[in-house]
């Protein structure tokens, strides 16, 4: 069963929209904007809606291909061959994963925009936290009670940015922080765990706790990067940039105490 949220542009106003955006802030519901019939908005359309209607502030620290922490307000995400052992330039699936777990203060909401969907495959899979954390209670509590008490280091680019933390916590509903390949796993404690819930969450894609998204091309997709793990499916892919993806990554407004 489906948990994500529909809404179309050709029939909603962008204050509907931006409603929808900032009620993720609690939610593990992931959000769709369908174009429809209207034209697809631009990328400085989205981000001026995103800075002036939802109040949020641009989070723009991405890391290039080689690993270099660069500023950039939207990051491409394609099928490039000379780049296709990274999962973001390939055209394979993407396993399960946050895009900033390795940040100790990542930002919270996760914006896509389709420029170019493939003809074939390149769904994105949704894992909201709560379904998670109730399939682990019940089917591996020994692995729960390790996921939410042991903390990982999670890194990437040397030692510029790293998040020491549980790969899920319980506050505020839930939150979860994973990245397989970037978790520091020399502990064998920790690598065993990571090896179990990697196997998990594989075990997990076909469940119906997840479910998958398409979103065609104009179509817009954000969720609270804590709140839900996503992946993506394989898609065809016959020339360099045959599916093409921009994300940018934004934080919530803060509230005073």
């Amino acid at each position: 069963m489906s948990m994500h949220t529909e809404i179309h542009l050709d029939q909603a106003e962008l204050s509907e929209v931006a409603a929808a955006i900032l009620a993720l802030e609690h939610s593990d519901n992931a959000l769709v904007i369908r174009t429809g019939k209207r034209q697809q908005l631009a990328r400085s359309d989205w981000s001026q809606l995103l800075q002036e209607q939802c109040h949020l502030t641009l989070d723009a620290r991405q890391y290039s291909y080689d690993e270099n922490l660069v500023l950039e307000p939207w990051w491409e995400i394609s099928n490039q061959p000379d780049k296709a052992n990274s999962y973001a330039y390939s055209t394979t699936p993407q396993p399960f994963h946050n895009d900033n777990a390795w940040f100790a203060d990542p930002a919270e909401i996760n914006f896509f925009v389709m420029e170019k969907q493939a003809v074939s495959g390149g769904e994105q899979l949704i894992y909201p936290v709560s379904r998670l954390i109730n399939d682990l209670q019940a089917l591996d509590a020994s692995l729960f009670d390790d996921l939410t008490t042991i903390p990982v280091t999670i890194r990437k680019g040397g030692d510029d940015f790293q998040n020491l933390t549980p790969i899920i916590t319980l506050e505020d509903g839930g939150r979860v922080y994973w990245n397989y390949y970037r978790t520091v796993k020399t502990d064998p404690h920790v690598n065993d765990m990571c090896e179990r819930f990697f196997a998990f969450l594989k075990q997990q894609e076909g469940s119906s706790s997840t479910y998958s998204v398409r979103c065609e091309t104009g179509d817009s997709l954000a969720f609270n990067d804590q709140r839900l793990l996503h992946a993506r499916t394989a898609f065809v892919a016959h020339q360099p940039r045959d599916r093409v993806l921009y994300q940018s990554m934004w934080r919530l407004p803060r509230r005073n105490p």
